[in-house]
């Protein structure tokens, strides 16, 4: 009866997440210059304007979303929800995951308690509505850590394990590049006090394997010349002013599981450490999605932390605390979603990290109101948008902040610009033209937006994604000629 009813729960929780996530993509709502890019190059491959190899070298980082999204782009149409429905899929198998590893950790109620946030957290559902990789990347984690500590547990006959383990993290590093550190907790494990006979000499794995990180770590700094930021103040945000509750309980209950499975834990707090230190230091921005892989095993030793105080405190009835945890979050909407909406926001942790602004209607009313393009310069400030929403006419020219010396556009190969003298320069070249800005700190030079709201005709504006009520990133189509 007891597991009738705990399957029956962890259903509703799936189903329910799935059906909060599927709402959260119906409106087929605008991408976001990253969502587009994706999309562009799957569309691509479907449509056979560019080969797979072609198309993934321009997004070298996550080969495998692009080709699961093109198959998904192939069965649902030429769309935002058919990019996105993969992510919502593969998301909510996260959930199963979170169960299963708050299960193995703490027992049925950390379980439920951790599929419980998994499936309505603000976070998630924000990300598991994108069509970008990260909340695949969180599942393939919490299952690769579920997986670690039932080879942990069985001594013999491991060998399937073993092969699904490097099967997750393949997969991770296909996905996205970040996935590349999801083999650090495996590798801990291979090594971690592991001994090799070699010329009646016994070496240490576990040094050899520090001395190859290492050495890794090194070849990274120096092949992409990483420059060491300082986002010490977002880390802080995110981490204490946002998710206080969560982080201390989180950091509780993984002390508490560190005690019973060290090697498995050790290799998670190098994964953590190495992640939080990159995000922190060495990347060059602060985007919350990046490090959203972290924020499952946030959840799921939040939910152990309680789980173990009601079973200290309650004993048989453990279950209670996690019960009245889970009403208290849902009550009070602490970093949870309480009822499905159209959309979830996600600045709603960190403003900014997601310029959401509504290319679909901007490039939408271009069409509408300019038929007839050929003759017709296109400027903008970046690629992704206009080549999914506008697809038969590609930029004429880039004008890109720090572009003194003009260059071919990485992408297209378009020359772009980044003063206002060239942009007037380039204007005269064509006696009709558009001019996209994104009115906000963009890529767009400044004097340049200053100049089209002085001196050329503005078409229209559009104030922001309808979705995303109170949060507006606006555009403007600016013209001459016309």
């Amino acid at each position: 009866m007891k597991k009738t009813l705990v399957i029956f729960i962890l259903f509703l929780i799936i189903f329910l997440g799935l059906l909060f996530r599927l709402k959260g993509i119906q409106s087929n709502h605008s991408f976001w210059s990253d969502e587009a890019y994706g999309a562009g190059l799957a569309r691509d491959i479907i449509t056979g304007e560019k080969t797979p190899l072609i198309a993934l070298s321009r997004l070298n980082y996550e080969p495998l979303f692009i080709l699961t999204e093109s198959v998904f782009l192939r069965i649902f149409g030429h769309n935002e929800f058919s990019a996105r429905i993969p992510v919502v899929l593969l998301g909510t198998a996260g959930i199963l995951g979170a169960f299963l590893l708050a299960f193995k950790l703490s027992g049925i109620s950390a379980g439920l308690l951790a599929a419980f946030i998994s499936a309505f957290s603000q976070i998630n559902l924000a990300n598991s509505t994108q069509a970008k990789p990260y909340s695949i990347l969180q599942t393939l984690l919490l299952f690769e850590i579920y997986a670690l500590i039932l080879l942990h547990e069985n001594k013999k006959n491991n060998s399937k394990i073993h092969l699904l383990i490097i099967f997750l993290c393949l997969t991770s590093t296909f996905f996205h590049l970040l996935g590349t550190l999801f083999w650090l907790p495996y590798f801990f494990y291979l090594t971690y006090g592991k001994q090799y006979k070699f010329n009646k000499h016994r070496i240490n794995l576990f040094y050899i394997f520090l001395i190859c990180c290492s050495a890794i770590l090194l070849f990274a700094l120096y092949y992409y010349r990483i420059n060491f930021s300082n986002h010490l103040t977002y880390f802080r945000e995110l981490f204490w002013s946002q998710y206080s509750l969560f982080s201390l309980s989180a950091l509780f209950g993984f002390i508490y599981s560190l005690k019973y499975r060290k090697i498995v834990h050790l290799g998670i707090f190098a994964l953590i450490a190495v992640y939080l230190f990159l995000w922190t230091f060495a990347h060059y921005t602060h985007n919350v999605r990046y490090i959203l892989p972290l924020f499952s095993l946030l959840f799921v030793y939040f939910s152990v932390f309680w789980s173990e105080v009601g079973r200290r405190f309650f004993k048989q009835k453990s279950s209670v605390v996690c019960i009245i945890i889970a009403m208290l979050l849902y009550l009070g909407g602490i970093k949870i979603v309480r009822k499905p909406v159209n959309y979830y926001n996600p600045n709603s942790d960190l403003y900014g990290d997601v310029q959401i602004a509504d290319y679909k209607t901007a490039f939408g009313l271009i069409s509408e109101k300019f038929p007839r393009l050929d003759n017709v310069a296109v400027f903008n400030d970046w690629y992704d948008t206009q080549y999914w929403y506008l697809k038969n006419k590609l930029v004429t020219a880039y004008f890109i902040k720090g572009y003194e010396k003009p260059k071919p556009f990485p992408v297209d190969q378009t020359m772009s610009y980044g003063t206002l003298n060239q942009f007037l320069k380039v204007k005269n070249k064509y006696s009709k033209g558009l001019l996209i800005v994104e009115d906000w700190e963009s890529f767009l030079p400044e004097d340049i937006k200053q100049y089209a709201k002085k001196n050329m005709k503005r078409e229209f504006r559009v104030d922001g994604l309808p979705q995303a009520q109170g949060d507006n990133w606006p555009l403007e189509v600016y013209s001459w000629g016309l």
